[in-house]
């Protein structure tokens, strides 16, 4: 088992990466065509990318210490010899194939173990596919898929990960083709039992039309907008002040922008935002007073922010008077309690399942889905 460790702790690290640089991309997808992140759908996802890692790493690593590693040179290379397996059952000491009690030596055996391996390595695709394919009779698209993807691996073995090393530093077993293969539809055949507590395909798709067009949008989907839109008048802000103003006004140029973004602008185009138009979203603006509303929002988002800055300059304020101490901690409290009350209202109503973030609800801003 140590030997899988290398493996197994380079796809944990693979997939951190890879997870972290595709969760906004994704997460945007996710909105713009269902207009809600479905937690079962992305754990699907997310977990056959790492499968697919994993499995890919457990038959290329470890590597050879160099490209040009000789220690590999006069190695065998293939083994095309079908169930040659069974011969090397026979060379494990204390076995005997007529023996029912030595069966327990042939279970704890390596040779034993790598078999059965081979069978669970592309068992989950199996699990995969049939999540995918909904039916077994669809086997006979699963079964070349399964192949090839036991093929590719063997493949990459042989030429030593197709050229890259000099010599190939692991063996194209036909026993390995043959166990994946079965190991694979095994888990196509078995995948109802494993999946019996994960929503059928069906199921999420019937969710789906619960947030079509012109329905009020998810909640998840409303403080992606606002993170959006905050994100991109944060990044023009700071170039602003950067390359035009001086760095010492970024906060106030930041502070602009942003009124520019969440005020100004869907006011003048009838309820679009940067954030909106990403995730095809858009708010229906009161009919009584909306410059009201949309500056009222502005600053319930933004409370929090200028509280802290507020904070700034106080701590800012160098002073050995005792009271002067106790009111800069005093209002360090104060921007703790802001800021916790903030987040803390938000994931109360997520998990409350409310329909509308709470300073879209007080401002009388409604997002619904284009």
């Amino acid at each position: 088992m140590p030997s899988y460790a290398v493996p197994l702790s380079t796809a944990i690290i693979c997939f951190a990466v890879i997870s972290f640089i595709g969760t906004a991309p994704w997460t945007i997808y996710q909105y713009r065509k269902y207009g809600y992140f479905n937690f079962w759908r992305n754990l699907v996802f997310f977990s056959f990318i790492y499968y697919c890692l994993t499995a890919f790493f457990l038959v290329s690593l470890p590597l050879p210490k160099n490209r040009h590693d000789i220690e590999f040179k006069h190695h065998v290379y293939i083994q095309l010899k079908p169930f040659n397996f069974l011969k090397d059952f026979t060379t494990i000491p204390g076995f005997e194939a007529n023996n029912p009690r030595t069966y327990i030596k042939l279970v704890k055996s390596f040779t034993f173990l790598q078999v059965l391996f081979n069978i669970m390595l592309l068992l989950p695709l199996g699990v995969y596919l049939r999540f995918f394919f909904k039916k077994a009779k669809k086997w006979y698209v699963a079964l070349p898929i399964i192949f090839s993807t036991t093929l590719f691996f063997e493949v990459s073995q042989l030429t030593a990960l197709f050229g890259y090393y000099e010599y190939p530093y692991r063996l194209f077993d036909v026993d390995d083709l043959m166990m994946n293969t079965l190991g694979g539809m095994i888990g196509f055949f078995v995948a109802p039992i494993l999946l019996f507590f994960v929503p059928s395909r069906d199921q999420l798709h019937k969710q789906d039309d619960s947030y079509t067009s012109d329905h009020i949008a998810s909640y998840g989907s409303q403080l992606v907008e606002v993170l959006l839109t905050l994100a991109v008048s944060q990044m023009i802000g700071s170039l602003l002040s950067t390359f035009i103003f001086r760095e010492s006004d970024m906060y106030s140029i930041k502070l602009v922008i942003s009124f520019l973004f969440m005020v100004v602008l869907p006011f003048m185009m009838k309820g679009t935002t940067v954030g909106g138009k990403i995730i095809k979203l858009t708010i229906r603006l009161p009919e009584k007073k909306p410059i009201t509303s949309l500056i009222y929002r502005f600053i319930l988002i933004f409370t929090p922010s200028l509280v802290s800055r507020l904070g700034q300059s106080i701590y800012d304020f160098y002073s050995e008077n005792i009271y002067m101490i106790l009111f800069q901690l005093l209002y360090s409290l104060i921007v703790y309690f802001v800021w916790a009350s903030f987040l803390f209202i938000i994931i109360r109503d997520w998990i409350n399942k409310k329909d509308v973030v709470f300073f879209n609800h007080l401002s009388r801003i409604i997002f619904i889905r284009k």
